[in-house]
């Protein structure tokens, strides 16, 4: 009788996990057929979403990579040459060209390596200072900003020198005084030798060497140089008595 009851107890929970069973699936289908749809409509508007701000991303850069021309870099040059030609060269973007100028004007134009380089050769200069700059050219005629501005002075002729004192063949006691001061004008920004030691030269181009006597002759050699490397000398001669 006990094995009986048992028995039933267990048929009895077993029916009554079944029709659980059976009532959530009847639910799940209920809400399916309800909205399902409505679900799947709604997922698929998400993903057409996230598609299109992916197109718009892809869009947007596509346009700034458009619109965006990178400005070419010049390689450094001398601050000032006595020639009156140079090379320019640099560095862009592949399939591009590169406008040159010169104080603010178009000079030439070439066409950047494969290997993001660029070179313009025998460029004339102006006498004094001069600019130079460049942008880049796409195949569509865009143009990049202008690259770094480089600045070079030609400096066609030498520079001024002029020995203020002493006199040339003037005479001096080295017993009154064992140094003599070498006193002149050059041009502003020219540096001065005097028999091969350097002379304190200030921003107008006044300079002043101070000069140890010898016995008998002195020879004094001035030698002013620019920028450029251009030079002038002058020779004076003086004696002690």
């Amino acid at each position: 009788m006990a094995d009986s009851r048992l028995n039933n107890t267990i048929k009895r929970k077993a029916i009554h996990n079944v029709l659980i069973v059976l009532f959530g699936i009847i639910v799940i289908i209920v809400i399916i057929v309800v909205f399902g749809s409505k679900l799947l409509i709604g997922f698929s508007l998400l993903v057409g979403k996230m598609q299109g701000s992916n197109n718009d991303s892809s869009t947007i850069a596509s346009q700034q990579n458009d619109t965006f021309i990178a400005p070419p870099t010049l390689n450094p040059i001398s601050k000032a040459t006595n020639k009156n030609q140079i090379d320019v060269s640099g560095f862009a973007q592949k399939n591009q060209s590169v406008n040159l100028y010169v104080n603010n004007q178009m000079v030439d134009k070439q066409s950047v390596g494969s290997d993001n380089r660029f070179h313009f050769s025998s460029i004339a200069l102006q006498p004094g200072q001069n600019t130079i700059k460049s942008r880049a050219e796409t195949s569509t005629n865009k143009e990049s900003d202008y690259s770094n501005i480089d600045t070079i002075s030609y400096l066609k002729n030498p520079p001024s020198l002029s020995i203020t004192q002493p006199q040339d063949g003037q005479g001096f006691s080295k017993s009154s005084s064992p140094t003599l001061s070498i006193e002149g004008q050059t041009d502003p920004g020219s540096k001065i030798t005097v028999n091969s030691s350097w002379a304190i030269v200030d921003d107008q181009g006044k300079y002043s060497y101070l000069y140890t006597l010898k016995d008998g002759d002195n020879d004094i050699k001035v030698v002013a140089t620019d920028d450029a490397s251009n030079q002038t000398t002058k020779e004076i001669h003086i004696h002690t008595q």
